[in-house]
């Protein structure tokens, strides 16, 4: 998990640094902020799990939930929301 959670941290790191208002939380329901949200999606392609299992995934590990400032990974249906929020393109980028 050392590996995973040091991962989740530079995602997260990076996304504050990529967004101009990192703790601004971003339109919708959802209250998460936009920087925790891009990390959140960086991770989920880089562990490349299914949405479900990947939901499951986080909530098994509460240090990686610990790195995004968050009690518990947001359901499966916000990943689908903001994989169209954010292009894949753009993340990829960021990825790289």
């Amino acid at each position: 998990m050392g590996r995973l959670r040091n991962l989740a941290q530079t995602f997260h790191e990076f996304a504050t640094n990529h967004v101009e208002e990192p703790n601004a939380v971003a339109d919708g329901d959802d209250r998460y902020a936009k920087s925790t949200k891009i990390a959140l999606l960086l991770l989920k392609e880089e562990v490349n799990k299914p949405l479900r299992q990947f939901e499951d995934y986080l909530n098994e590990m509460p240090g990686i939930l610990d790195v995004f400032r968050v009690k518990k990974s947001p359901g499966y249906t916000s990943f689908s929301v903001w994989d169209s929020e954010f292009s894949m393109q753009e993340l990829r980028r960021l990825l790289c």
